[in-house]
């Protein structure tokens, strides 16, 4: 047994706390309600919902209809043919991106290996991946037998996430909540992922406070995200140079060339500004490094794609041209433990 998994409390599947109050919440028919400041939390589509706001793209009124629609869908579609209806519904997804999103979806599965590789778990160690998304961590860490819960802000990817898990026949815990009002209990779990998720979220300290909270002393954590210098195409925006703008000069950019501002609630991230933002949560970093990307699953994509992954993942393996990826590469990924707190 790790010294994680001494320091970790296990936690009850479906045990959580009141993310206003921090006190109790006992599980109704179709909700679950604090026991002291009395609110309610529902029960959506078999998702426990304990949002206290929704994120920043749609109301939590049009966000619960919108997840309504795709759980209505997924009844009768495949998890594939779902991931269509989303961006059919959506209309602030330009159709070049969409196409980059969709392979970024489909290849979730080969991106979870390689995250649970870097983390070099023990077999029992249970893992919470924050900002889940269509669960590509899940699956992957399904597949390898661990315990590991879902957690997203987003109902809606949440609705897509269960049908991925349904096909693959996966029994995963997914919950609803930001984050930073977590409704799980502190220390639950030896490791946690976010992957992609800091340059989503407004107030980022709050954020990894939360997650360290989340695991025990000597407890695991894998971070991804994009590199706001990146001097290849910004990936979340498919432009050149969009991380080297002011805040204006990128939106009214990005608008002129795509028709909408894709990134106007995303905090643009580094990889040194994001391993500082760890280290005053308390973690000890212990890797930083070029994004290890999956290459494509399937036969059928582009060649051209697949043969700049694997030289890019040789690059990333040599003295120098890492260390200038780290500081200019698209994307990168760091690894670190939560120090032990005095007792």
């Amino acid at each position: 047994m790790s010294i994680a998994q001494q320091n970790c409390t296990r936690r009850v599947r479906g045990e959580y706390i009141c993310p206003a109050c921090k006190m109790r919440v006992a599980k109704n028919a179709q909700s679950y309600q604090c026991v002291a400041c009395q609110k309610e939390y529902p029960i959506l589509f078999g998702i426990p919902d304990f949002r206290l706001h929704p994120d920043r793209y749609l109301s939590l009124r049009d966000e619960r209809a919108k997840a309504a629609h795709l759980y209505a869908f997924g009844q009768t579609h495949t998890f594939r043919e779902l991931i269509g209806e989303y961006y059919r519904i959506t209309y602030d997804v330009p159709g070049k991106q969409e196409t980059r999103f969709r392979a970024y979806i489909e290849n979730g599965p080969a991106r979870g290996d390689l995250v649970l590789s870097a983390l070099s778990l023990s077999p029992q160690s249970t893992i919470v991946d924050i900002g889940c998304g269509t669960g590509g961590i899940l699956v992957a860490a399904a597949r390898n037998g661990r315990r590991v819960v879902g957690v997203d802000i987003a109902l809606r990817w949440l609705v897509i996430c269960a049908k991925r898990l349904e096909e693959e026949g996966a029994d995963v815990e997914l919950v609803c909540a930001d984050i930073a009002a977590s409704p799980i209990a502190g220390q639950s779990f030896d490791a946690a992922t976010a992957v992609d998720l800091m340059e989503h979220i407004a107030d980022p300290e709050p954020a990894a406070a939360a997650i360290a909270g989340m695991v025990g002393d000597n407890g695991m954590i894998f971070v991804s995200g994009v590199n706001r210098y990146t001097m290849a195409p910004y990936p979340l925006a498919g432009l050149w140079g969009v991380g080297f703008l002011p805040r204006f000069l990128r939106r009214r950019y990005i608008t002129m060339r795509t028709g909408l501002d894709t990134l106007r609630y995303a905090r643009l991230t580094s990889p040194y500004g994001t391993a500082r933002l760890f280290r005053r949560a308390g973690f000890e970093i212990k890797s930083t490094a070029p994004l290890n990307v999956a290459a494509p699953e399937k036969e059928n994509d582009d060649k051209m794609r697949g043969r700049l992954i694997a030289i890019y993942n040789k690059l990333r393996t040599i003295p120098g041209a890492k260390q200038l990826l780290v500081l200019v590469g698209p994307a990168f990924e760091l690894v670190a433990h939560k120090k032990s707190q005095p007792k």
